[in-house]
């Protein structure tokens, strides 16, 4: 798949769609290398604080998994739009477990929103933001997901 010209949108969505579980996959495996390459070289990750370009990405992992023994993400409801032969826009809703070292849990409901691009050959995130529908453990510092105002009956 070198050529994003002549690639189906249907190929496009399977490899999308790849990229966005191995996201997952690479986090609980802490493999903070494979998990980088899944972002393009100047992609941008914003899960709170934003951090700009795959090296302080890749650095930022095992910060990350240091406040916790284990992990297990969950991604559903994936949604793919291709924008152009080499672009797409995603969101997928993410579901986190975390083993905090004192024994206790952190659980974490959000979504993701994502910019890719078709770069060195394969679907990698351009710009990934991770916004919050709620958590309970851990008070974290995350951009809450918009929520449509309802009037009261």
């Amino acid at each position: 798949m070198s050529d994003p010209e002549t690639i189906s949108d249907a190929d496009a969505h399977a490899a999308i769609t790849e990229t966005i579980l191995s996201y997952a996959e690479y986090v609980d495996a802490g493999e903070s290398e494979k998990w980088a390459e899944l972002f393009c070289h100047n992609a941008t990750f914003d899960e709170g604080s934003e951090v700009q370009g795959r090296a302080q990405i890749e650095a930022l992992l095992p910060k990350l998994l240091r406040l916790f023994s284990a992990t297990s993400h969950h991604i559903s409801n994936i949604r793919i739009n291709r924008t152009a032969n080499d672009r797409a826009s995603a969101t997928s809703y993410v579901y986190a477990w975390h083993r905090k070292h004192d024994g206790t849990d952190f659980e974490f409901w959000g979504r993701y929103v994502d910019q890719l691009l078709f770069e060195e050959g394969a679907w990698r995130f351009s710009s990934r933001k991770v916004e919050q529908f709620g958590a309970r453990g851990l008070d974290i510092k995350v951009d809450h997901v918009p929520r449509r105002k309802f009037e009261p009956q």
